[in-house]
């Protein structure tokens, strides 16, 4: 056996192994009849092209057309609700500063989460592209506002995530993507999603769900903090247990809870590496789940 053949069997098992024993040789043959004289080295091309379409068939029998159907109604739905989450974590935070008579500073943050509900009504209503626009642009908003931020304070300055300003000009870069990440991840998704929307969930249904946990948000955030909480988890538990009885629901849970990650990161993230790494997991999760959205057909 030649070098050249050992290193494309090597590539082959990339193929699933009933495909291997029916295709390999004929495979093989092909291969090694392209190949120049004295050559013992596949080619990139050769390789990239062995190693993308084994892994397509694995994909495929992991995710079958049936399973496909899922994932698009999953992903639609998982955008739908990202910019919804946004505006409820900002609801009940301004409630929560408004219960401790802090309205200084609730209403700036009502004010910062509306656009975020802006973005879910354009997409509850088939607007798309508007609602994409203003998701980007949201994004934008929160990298400058945190940028706007971190250069207004003084020299020797530490604020959460240990920024510390040198000669008057602070190491913004973790903390501008840490502020952005939530927004990017949110427009993100409704990019990738086919046709953003409550799909086989039903919009009246979503609508009454949306609208009681955002409630049980509220006004949990305004009652002490044992209560409230009690009742915040009470409503998200009711809602998890609901969605991961149904196939759409589960896939939901699964594309959503890399969304739910960025957007409450600790502190201890904010170092540019472990932001990066959380960043790329993320984009490799939504590509996945949208490649398997869109190579779907339609419900």
């Amino acid at each position: 056996m030649t070098a050249l053949e050992r290193r494309y069997r090597r590539l082959l098992t990339w193929y699933p192994k009933d495909h291997r024993a029916r295709h390999e040789e004929e495979m093989l043959a092909v291969l090694l009849a392209a190949s120049a004289p004295g050559q013992s080295r596949p080619s990139g091309r050769d390789a990239f092209d062995l190693v993308r379409g084994g892994l397509a068939i694995r994909l495929r029998r992991v995710a079958p057309p049936g399973s496909r159907r899922h994932w698009r109604a999953a992903v639609d739905l998982a955008a739908l609700l990202a910019p919804l989450t946004l505006f409820g974590a900002g609801l009940s935070r301004a409630a929560a500063l408004a219960g401790r008579l802090a309205f200084d500073q609730a209403l700036p943050v009502l004010v910062y989460a509306l656009p975020s509900g802006l973005v879910f009504l354009l997409a509850w209503l088939g607007r798309r592209w508007a609602a994409i626009a203003c998701a980007w642009a949201m994004a934008a908003l929160s990298a400058a506002t945190m940028m706007a931020r971190l250069l207004s304070l003084p020299e020797g300055t530490r604020v959460v995530g240990d920024v510390l300003l040198v000669s008057g000009r602070p190491l913004i870069a973790a903390n501008m993507l840490l502020a952005a990440l939530p927004a990017c991840v949110c427009a993100a998704m409704l990019t990738l999603a086919p046709s953003p929307g409550p799909g086989p969930v039903g919009s009246r249904r979503l609508l009454a769900w949306a609208g009681g946990v955002l409630a049980a948000c509220v006004v949990g955030a305004l009652l002490p903090e044992a209560f409230g909480a009690v009742l915040m988890l009470a409503a998200l538990g009711t809602v998890a247990v609901l969605a991961l009885r149904s196939p759409v629901g589960r896939r939901t849970a699964a594309i959503l809870t890399p969304f739910l990650v960025v957007d409450v990161m600790p502190s201890w993230f904010t170092d540019l590496a472990s932001l990066t790494a959380v960043s790329v997991a993320t984009a490799a999760l939504l590509g996945l789940t949208a490649w398997l959205a869109r190579t779907a057909e339609p419900a």
